[in-house]
Protein backbone atom coordinates (compact mmCIF):
# COMPACT_ATOMS: atom_id res chain seq x y z
CA UNK A 1 0.00 0.00 0.00
CA UNK A 2 1.15 2.95 -1.27
CA UNK A 3 0.15 6.27 0.43
CA UNK A 4 -0.69 8.86 -2.25
CA UNK A 5 -1.73 12.65 -1.07
CA UNK A 6 -3.39 14.69 -3.98
CA UNK A 7 -5.46 17.93 -3.75
CA UNK A 8 -9.19 17.15 -3.32
CA UNK A 9 -9.89 20.81 -3.80
CA UNK A 10 -8.13 24.20 -3.85
CA UNK A 11 -6.87 24.45 -0.52
CA UNK A 12 -7.49 21.23 0.87
CA UNK A 13 -5.33 18.21 1.24
CA UNK A 14 -6.61 14.43 0.54
CA UNK A 15 -4.66 11.17 1.50
CA UNK A 16 -5.51 7.73 -0.28
CA UNK A 17 -4.05 4.64 -0.28
CA UNK A 18 -3.38 3.11 -3.51
CA UNK A 19 -3.04 -0.62 -3.81
CA UNK A 20 -0.16 -2.16 -5.57
CA UNK A 21 -0.97 -4.01 -8.86
CA UNK A 22 1.33 -6.87 -7.13
CA UNK A 23 -0.90 -7.94 -4.26
CA UNK A 24 -0.71 -11.46 -4.28
CA UNK A 25 0.91 -11.47 -0.50
CA UNK A 26 -0.44 -9.26 2.34
CA UNK A 27 1.93 -6.45 3.55
CA UNK A 28 1.55 -8.14 7.06
CA UNK A 29 2.68 -11.55 5.29
CA UNK A 30 5.42 -9.97 3.63
CA UNK A 31 6.78 -7.80 6.70
CA UNK A 32 6.89 -11.14 8.59
CA UNK A 33 8.70 -13.03 6.04
CA UNK A 34 11.41 -10.10 5.75
CA UNK A 35 11.42 -9.64 9.31
CA UNK A 36 13.69 -12.91 9.83
CA UNK A 37 17.41 -12.19 8.59
CA UNK A 38 18.09 -16.28 7.27
CA UNK A 39 14.15 -15.90 5.51
CA UNK A 40 15.58 -12.17 4.24
CA UNK A 41 19.07 -13.48 2.91
CA UNK A 42 17.59 -16.02 1.32
CA UNK A 43 15.36 -14.45 -0.56
CA UNK A 44 17.92 -11.65 -1.65
CA UNK A 45 20.56 -14.66 -2.62
CA UNK A 46 17.27 -15.92 -4.98
CA UNK A 47 16.23 -12.58 -6.76
CA UNK A 48 19.91 -12.75 -8.07
CA UNK A 49 19.54 -16.49 -9.54
CA UNK A 50 17.20 -17.48 -12.19
CA UNK A 51 16.25 -21.28 -12.41
CA UNK A 52 16.93 -24.05 -9.61
CA UNK A 53 19.54 -23.97 -6.97
CA UNK A 54 20.67 -26.84 -4.70
CA UNK A 55 19.56 -25.87 -1.08
CA UNK A 56 22.96 -26.66 -0.07
CA UNK A 57 24.36 -23.54 -2.19
CA UNK A 58 21.54 -21.63 -0.53
CA UNK A 59 22.58 -22.52 2.68
CA UNK A 60 26.59 -21.44 2.02
CA UNK A 61 25.34 -18.42 0.85
CA UNK A 62 23.05 -17.12 3.99
CA UNK A 63 25.51 -18.21 6.44
CA UNK A 64 27.89 -15.96 5.05
CA UNK A 65 25.27 -12.72 4.78
CA UNK A 66 24.20 -13.84 8.32
CA UNK A 67 27.72 -14.66 9.72
CA UNK A 68 29.17 -12.15 12.44
CA UNK A 69 32.54 -11.01 11.75
CA UNK A 70 34.03 -13.26 14.45
CA UNK A 71 32.26 -16.17 13.27
CA UNK A 72 33.25 -18.56 11.06
CA UNK A 73 30.23 -19.04 8.07
CA UNK A 74 31.48 -22.82 7.62
CA UNK A 75 30.63 -23.19 11.57
CA UNK A 76 27.01 -21.44 10.92
CA UNK A 77 26.38 -23.83 7.71
CA UNK A 78 25.02 -26.45 9.28
CA UNK A 79 22.80 -24.34 11.34
CA UNK A 80 21.27 -22.52 8.42
CA UNK A 81 21.03 -25.74 6.48
CA UNK A 82 18.81 -27.62 8.94
CA UNK A 83 16.64 -23.99 9.63
CA UNK A 84 16.61 -23.44 5.92
CA UNK A 85 15.24 -27.09 5.77
CA UNK A 86 13.50 -27.36 8.51
CA UNK A 87 11.71 -23.82 8.57
CA UNK A 88 12.48 -21.07 6.47
CA UNK A 89 11.83 -22.62 2.95
CA UNK A 90 8.54 -24.62 3.64
CA UNK A 91 7.10 -21.09 5.11
CA UNK A 92 8.66 -19.76 1.92
CA UNK A 93 6.84 -22.40 0.14
CA UNK A 94 3.28 -22.03 1.64
CA UNK A 95 3.02 -18.43 1.01
CA UNK A 96 4.21 -18.99 -2.80
CA UNK A 97 7.14 -17.31 -2.45
CA UNK A 98 9.51 -20.14 -3.73
CA UNK A 99 9.33 -23.25 -4.37
CA UNK A 100 10.86 -26.14 -2.90
CA UNK A 101 11.17 -29.60 -3.33
CA UNK A 102 12.14 -31.15 0.26
CA UNK A 103 12.65 -34.48 -1.61
CA UNK A 104 15.20 -32.97 -3.97
CA UNK A 105 16.38 -30.43 -2.08
CA UNK A 106 16.11 -27.67 -4.50
CA UNK A 107 14.67 -24.34 -4.65
CA UNK A 108 13.66 -21.93 -7.11
CA UNK A 109 11.82 -18.29 -6.90
CA UNK A 110 7.91 -18.91 -6.58
CA UNK A 111 5.47 -17.38 -8.57
CA UNK A 112 4.30 -14.44 -5.79
CA UNK A 113 7.94 -13.85 -5.76
CA UNK A 114 7.17 -10.71 -7.78
CA UNK A 115 5.17 -9.46 -4.84
CA UNK A 116 7.83 -8.75 -2.34
CA UNK A 117 10.63 -8.43 -5.19
CA UNK A 118 10.52 -4.28 -4.58
CA UNK A 119 11.06 -4.79 -0.67
CA UNK A 120 14.11 -6.63 -1.58
CA UNK A 121 17.79 -5.87 -1.49
CA UNK A 122 19.10 -5.07 -5.20
CA UNK A 123 20.81 -8.44 -5.84
CA UNK A 124 23.59 -6.66 -8.32
CA UNK A 125 24.62 -4.08 -5.80
CA UNK A 126 27.93 -5.01 -4.38
CA UNK A 127 27.13 -5.01 -0.83
CA UNK A 128 30.16 -3.36 1.17
CA UNK A 129 29.31 -2.82 4.55
CA UNK A 130 31.94 -0.41 5.11
CA UNK A 131 31.63 1.57 2.42
CA UNK A 132 28.10 3.95 3.01
CA UNK A 133 25.64 4.05 0.40
CA UNK A 134 25.56 7.80 -1.26
CA UNK A 135 22.40 8.58 -2.60
CA UNK A 136 22.06 11.81 -5.13
CA UNK A 137 20.57 13.58 -2.76
CA UNK A 138 24.26 13.23 -0.85
CA UNK A 139 25.89 14.30 -3.93
CA UNK A 140 24.16 17.48 -4.16
CA UNK A 141 24.52 18.49 -0.27
CA UNK A 142 28.31 18.31 -0.93
CA UNK A 143 28.20 19.86 -3.67
CA UNK A 144 26.29 22.53 -2.51
CA UNK A 145 29.03 23.19 0.47
CA UNK A 146 32.13 23.07 -1.73
CA UNK A 147 30.20 25.61 -4.16
CA UNK A 148 29.49 28.34 -1.15
CA UNK A 149 32.71 29.60 -0.21
CA UNK A 150 32.89 30.49 -4.40
CA UNK A 151 29.43 32.28 -4.00
CA UNK A 152 30.82 34.46 -1.44
CA UNK A 153 34.02 35.54 -2.97
CA UNK A 154 32.85 35.99 -7.01
CA UNK A 155 31.47 38.45 -9.14
CA UNK A 156 27.56 39.19 -8.80
CA UNK A 157 27.08 37.64 -12.51
CA UNK A 158 28.89 34.68 -11.28
CA UNK A 159 27.04 34.25 -8.32
CA UNK A 160 23.81 33.89 -9.84
CA UNK A 161 25.22 31.40 -12.61
CA UNK A 162 26.73 29.42 -9.73
CA UNK A 163 23.10 29.95 -7.05
CA UNK A 164 21.38 28.52 -10.22
CA UNK A 165 23.71 25.56 -10.99
CA UNK A 166 23.61 24.98 -7.32
CA UNK A 167 19.74 24.91 -7.32
CA UNK A 168 19.62 22.89 -10.70
CA UNK A 169 21.87 20.00 -9.07
CA UNK A 170 19.83 20.15 -5.56
CA UNK A 171 16.30 19.90 -7.50
CA UNK A 172 17.84 16.78 -9.65
CA UNK A 173 18.87 14.93 -6.46
CA UNK A 174 15.68 15.48 -5.12
CA UNK A 175 14.05 13.89 -8.14
CA UNK A 176 16.79 10.90 -8.34
CA UNK A 177 16.11 10.59 -4.82
CA UNK A 178 12.53 10.90 -4.53
CA UNK A 179 11.99 8.45 -7.95
CA UNK A 180 14.17 5.68 -6.33
CA UNK A 181 12.24 5.55 -3.28
CA UNK A 182 9.56 5.49 -5.35
CA UNK A 183 10.50 2.70 -7.42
Amino acid sequence: MTPVIGLASVGEVEEQTVTPAHSGIDDDTAFDILGNERRRACLNYLAGHDGSLPVSDLGRAVAREVADPGTDEDDLYDSVYISLCQSHLPRLDSVDLVEYDPDEKLVETGPSFDDIDHLLDDPDRESDPGRPAVGPLTVACVATVGVLPALMVSPPALSTVLLVGLVAVNLVGLGLEYGSVRE
